[in-house]
């Protein structure tokens, strides 16, 4: 049965410019085997479109006793992948795709389902995505407002296939849709709890990684560059709470799906659209806004075409995550990872240009030790003691 998605229906504030723009569709035509007629239905007439590449199961990969309850999934890591945007890099679906069959006694689980939600666009991750690794089915589904989250008739369809998700990935777009649309919403619980109670693979690309994190630049009412951000980083922050702000940590109900991406703040097209600036005065915001303890609290960048591989040791993600670094073929990209020191002097005032010293930062490449560096910015003007003063 072939259902239709229809136009969004709701309305947020204008904003100029996006983090990352995916493809533009007029009509998504989109083939539901899973559900039943009655399912098929309410989708049609609440909007939701979904999309699937092969077979889904209903359990999950490392699953040993199907059908019993409660229902186990004992993986042995915890994982998540941060993708910057641009073309994206195939190694990274690979490594989150072993990884949800990884299980904790050893042993490789069976196939399984990973499932891509979306504001828009095409479903053109399906067939991407089932290429790189041994799945059972790859399934989008397109929420495009927040009346489509909200409807309970869509309830159904959303908790069947999120339970069954052996993996979860969040598509490129606009990071404040997610914001508008997903928050508060029985979709955005149903993601957090399967990755809360199974600790499965989580993933997202440029908005999509930019949401994964506690505190999230949303860029409402505006986007803001690194030249404004250094010369006013509150230009866009509002004192009252009931208003919309630009930075905000209420998204996720469990704060975050990856508990080492608590008290962070991301950013994805990191060098190729000069972001260093902006994310040194997110993280800056972050603290004196009182969104993460000074102790706590760090940034992350990520460069276009490359990935960050997060994995925790156990499921408690008890002790620090290992980071690693892939990027397409070709392709010499970074991920940085930015701290406040304990001797860093932070103003951040209104109409008043950023200062931030001695910011630590982390640089980490593919296949190379971290290259560790300090940033400082005075009166809104960044200055690095990398080798040749590079801020990147």
């Amino acid at each position: 049965m072939k259902l239709i998605a229809q136009k969004p229906g709701f309305m947020r504030p204008r904003r100029i410019g996006r983090a990352g723009r995916g493809l533009l569709a007029s009509t998504i035509i989109s083939t539901v085997l899973a559900l039943g007629a009655g399912q098929a239905e309410a989708a049609s007439k609440t909007k939701v479109s979904v999309n699937q590449n092969g077979k889904p199961v209903g359990t999950l990969p490392c699953e040993t006793n199907p059908g019993a309850l409660p229902r186990t999934n004992p993986l042995l890591s915890r994982t998540a992948v941060l993708m910057g945007g641009g073309t994206d890099v195939k190694e990274a679906f690979s490594w989150m795709i072993a990884k949800m069959a990884q299980c904790a006694d050893g042993s490789t689980g069976t196939p399984g389902n990973v499932l891509v939600i979306r504001a828009g666009g095409s479903p053109r991750y399906d067939a991407l995505i089932a290429k790189t690794g041994p799945v059972a089915s790859v399934i989008t589904l397109v929420v495009p407002n927040r009346e489509t989250a909200m409807d309970p008739e869509n309830l159904a369809i959303f908790a069947e296939y999120i339970k069954n998700a052996g993996a979860i990935f969040l598509t490129g777009g606009d990071q404040g849709d997610y914001y508008t649309y997903w928050k508060g919403t029985p979709l955005e619980t149903l993601i957090s709890d399967q990755v809360k109670t199974f600790g499965i693979p989580i993933g997202g690309t440029s908005a999509g990684m930019m949401i994964l994190s506690e505190i999230n630049y949303v860029a409402i009412p505006a986007t803001i560059g690194s030249s404004e951000a250094l010369a006013d980083p509150d230009k866009y922050w509002q004192d009252d709470p009931l208003a919309a702000r630009d930075l905000v940590n209420d998204f996720w109900t469990t704060k975050t799906p990856f508990p080492p991406l608590l008290s962070t703040v991301t950013d994805s097209h990191f060098d190729t659209r000069g972001r260093m600036g902006r994310l040194t005065s997110f993280l800056a915001r972050s603290i004196v806004h009182n969104l993460a303890d000074r102790e706590s609290a760090q940034a992350i960048g990520v460069d276009e075409q490359t990935a960050l591989l997060m994995e925790c040791e156990d499921q408690s993600c008890a002790t620090p995550p290992h980071l690693k670094v892939v990027a397409n073929p070709k392709v010499v990209g970074a991920a940085y990872v930015l701290k406040p020191s304990a001797s860093s002097n932070l103003i951040v005032e209104p109409g008043t240009p950023l200062t931030f010293t001695r910011v630590e930062v982390q640089k980490h490449t593919v296949n190379g030790d971290p290259v560790i560096y300090q940033i400082d910015v005075s009166g809104g003007v960044m200055t690095s003691n990398a080798l040749n003063g590079s801020l990147y």
